[in-house]
């Protein structure tokens, strides 16, 4: 999801950009959650008590880990995509240069010396 958002243009709103990551990242994670909770779930008709408690445990940890994913992370996202959009420091939340003004600034600094 973070590799998704960060080919996603800046300058787009922060809806625009949910949208082209969760489009783009959505999809393979909820085909590969199902299939391995599929997986583990079709692991619960062994006749191996060990193999059945194991599959029933990876099972519900995949669907919850994809609920999250789906859900919780996604809003984390999106709250992180208005403090970049404000240019909030991403822990402190103080107001930061934009990106090209510090490069501009660094590049200054660097040739006079």
């Amino acid at each position: 999801m973070l590799a998704a958002w960060r080919r996603t243009s800046v300058k787009a709103s922060v809806p625009e950009r949910m949208g082209h990551m969760l489009s783009e990242a959505a999809v393979s994670i909820t085909i590969t959650s199902f299939t391995d909770m599929i997986s583990f779930w079709i692991g619960i008709i062994s006749p191996f008590p060990s193999v059945r408690i194991f599959c029933t445990y990876s099972g519900f940890a995949v669907c919850f880990t994809y609920l999250w994913h789906v859900t919780f992370f996604a809003g984390c996202m999106a709250v992180s995509g208005y403090r970049e959009h404000r240019n909030l420091h991403a822990i402190f939340g103080f107001k930061v240069s934009p990106v090209s003004v510090a490069i501009k600034a660094v590049i200054i600094n660097n040739n006079g010396m």
